[in-house]
Order: structure tokens, then C-alpha cells, then sequence
């Protein structure tokens, strides 16, 4: 079911007009009905992907005192955001989510709606600017294919994301209860699409289809892309921007915890 719902999407035909077409409609079809979907296929280096993920993780497995600096402790979106601000009041108190998250916007400047970027040090800046640029190239061919599964000449949404405000987030998932406990509560999300890699082979996203929950099966080289409020707002409702959530599984208690980033343009 959850294959129907959230479909497979092999994005290496793309550099044909008529693969192109196909890709169009399948994310048409995707986006009407769940607005999910696992693509395939896309080039993003996987060397690049690794160390993403290693130097992220060995970011949020230091212990509190070293990742303190990183901390936001005002407005804005950059930096490390934790419940209760460390790991010790989590383990005190575990509702809502569990997970630490980091953040950055594109370029390390303030404005009105921000904070200058806070990088932890110059390696993990390096890593992190690399895979926003990749995660940006990726981002911008995906709403090309948006684009024509629209109808409208592939280039349409070029001048509307020529100064967009995309936010790369990483969560870490600390090991904790099972028996369905969140990790990230239920919500949409408020851009225009996210892509997301998930590291944790346990996975744990569910879309919501109904009263029903659906897992959405992590993978291996894939990634994740939904759409959000704002996609859905351009087209009418036509696409549809899913309640998800993150679940702990029944067995996680017993296993490492789980990470992913992605990129919400």
C-alpha cells in the first residue's frame, strides 16, 4: 500500500525528453495523491553523502559541553536546537520530539528573519556548504520536473526561487522508548518541497493517509522528497502537503540512534 502511496521514482531517464516526460508524470501523480515520493537514480555523490553524515553525527555524539557554542539561544534558524537545551533534561522529560537538530541558511549573514549561520568550525562549514550546493542543484531540477508535471514550461519556477531562503537541517534521533514514541510530532511542512536522506535503516517517517499511518521505507541510496504548504498553495490543492510524523520504533530502545538531513527550499 505504502508503495502506491508514497511511490518509487527513477529519476535517471531525465536527461531525455520523453524520460523526462515520464518522471513529470509520475511525481504528478505522486504530488495528487500524497504529495511523497522515494527518488531514485538522482547523482547525488554518494562520497559526498558519507561525509555528511559522518561529520554530522560526530557533531551531535560529542558531549554537551563541546556542542554548547553551536547552541541558538535567541531568534533566527541557525545553530543547534535541543529539548530542554541538553540531553540530560530530555532523558528528564520525553515528550514531545525527541531529537536534537542542527541548522543552516543559505549564506552566513544576518537579516530581519535570521541569524548568522553558527558553524561549530571551518571542516563541518566546508562539508555543509558542499552539500548545500549539491541539495540545491538536485532541488532546482526537481521543481523543473515540478514544473512539467504541471503542464507549464519546465523553467516556470526558475525566477521564483532566484533568491530563495533554503534551510538544510540535520536531526538526531536519541535512543529512547519504543512502542511508537515520536521522534518528530505530526506536522507539514511550510516550503515549497523537501529532500530528505535518511540514514537510520529502521526508518520510522509515516505520512498519514486517512486515520491510517504508513511507514515509508528507508532506501538504501535514495532519497525522501515531499512537498509543502507553499506548493500546495500554488497549486490550488491540487498537490497535497501530508501530515508525516517520525515514530520510534517498537525495537529502538535496543539499537543506535538514527539520523538524516535535508534540505526545505
Amino acid at each position: 500500500m505504502t508503495d502506491e502511496f508514497v511511490p518509487v521514482i527513477d529519476m535517471s531517464g531525465r536527461v531525455t525528453a520523453a524520460g523526462r516526460k515520464r518522471i513529470a508524470g509520475a511525481i504528478s501523480r505522486a504530488c495528487e495523491r500524497s504529495g511523497f515520493f522515494t527518488i531514485v537514480g538522482h547523482d547525488l555523490s554518494e562520497t559526498l553523502i558519507r561525509r555528511m553524515h559522518t561529520t554530522t553525527k560526530n557533531f551531535f555524539t560529542q558531549p554537551d559541553a563541546e556542542k554548547e557554542p553551536s547552541a541558538n539561544r535567541g531568534a533566527g534558524v541557525s545553530g543547534l536546537r535541543r529539548p530542554g537545551g541538553s540531553y540530560e533534561a530530555f532523558a528528564a522529560h520525553v515528550t514531545g520530539d525527541l531529537s536534537e537538530e542542527e541548522r543552516a541558511g543559505l549564506g552566513d549573514y544576518p537579516a530581519t528573519w535570521k541569524v548568522a549561520n553558527i558553524w561549530p568550525d571551518e571542516r563541518f562549514k566546508a562539508t555543509w556548504y558542499d552539500y548545500i550546493a549539491a541539495m540545491t542543484d538536485l532541488s532546482a531540477e526537481i521543481m523543473r520536473l515540478f514544473a512539467l508535471a504541471l503542464g507549464v514550461d519546465e523553467h516556470f519556477f526558475d525566477d521564483k526561487f532566484d533568491r530563495h531562503v533554503s534551510l538544510l537541517l540535520a536531526n538526531y534521533y536519541y535512543p529512547g522508548p519504543g512502542d511508537g514514541a515520536l521522534r518528530r510530532e505530526a506536522h507539514t511542512d511550510w516550503g515549497s518541497l523537501t529532500v530528505l536522506y535518511i540514514a537510520d535503516a529502521l526508518g520510522g517517517l509515516q505520512v498519514r493517509q486517512g486515520d491510517d499511518w504508513l511507514d515509508v521505507p528507508a532506501i538504501p541510496g535514495s532519497l525522501v522528497v515531499n512537498i509543502g504548504d507553499l506548493m500546495a498553495f500554488w497549486t490550488g490543492g491540487r498537490w497535497a502537503s501530508t501530515v508525516h510524523r517520525v515514530v520510534s520504533p517498537e525495537h529502538f530502545a535496543q539499537r543506535a540512534a538514527g539520523d538524516g538531513h535535508r534540505l526545505r527550499p
